[in-house]
């Protein structure tokens, strides 16, 4: 019995965080502490955040699932790959920014509302955000769910899915 694509698809992201947060977090601290910059207000928070994690994480998606491969390291460490919905192919990078703007959406509210303007707004108001963007958090993963693993809302939105790779590294039929 193979492990369902949900789990292997879950497993694939926290593969993926752990990889980017490794590498980003130590990279960042070295930046700040040669630099010299020290963050106080929720903006500048916001900004080192954007330069040293979001940034590099954005390009990491997009340009893994634009890829040849079609996968993060993650994906092709569980044998999966993206590709658009129905034709097969490589997702190209326009849609592969799409789909990962959408799924980076709720971690960038969060961003957004617990720093960049965490000095302009009401708690009330912060909160709000903060609630919001683990709600589509929570129903990003659900939609996966839903479809057995194959599509989220960032895939739906994109017109991609997440298929299981044939060897050789090439995307394969639709699972």
């Amino acid at each position: 019995m193979s492990t369902p694509l949900i789990l292997r698809r879950s497993a694939a992201y926290f593969v993926d965080v752990a990889l980017l947060f490794a590498a980003l977090g130590p990279m960042a601290f070295l930046v700040r502490s040669v630099v010299g910059v020290r963050p106080v207000t929720g903006f500048e928070i916001w900004v080192v955040t954007l330069t040293s994690f979001s940034i590099p994480v954005w390009l990491y998606f997009a340009l893994c699932d634009a890829s040849r491969t079609g996968a993060t390291v993650g994906k092709r460490v569980v044998g999966l790959a993206v590709r658009p919905h129905g034709p097969s192919g490589r997702v190209g990078l326009p849609r592969a920014v799409l789909r990962t703007a959408v799924k980076l959406a709720p971690w960038e509210i969060a961003h957004v509302v617990g720093f960049a303007l965490a000095d302009v707004i009401g708690p009330a108001v912060q909160m709000t955000g903060l609630v919001v963007a683990n709600v589509l958090a929570v129903v990003w993963f659900g939609s996966a769910v839903v479809t057995g693993g194959s599509r989220s809302v960032h895939d739906l939105a994109a017109g991609t899915q997440v298929v299981e790779r044939e060897d050789g590294g090439s995307v394969g039929p639709t699972a």
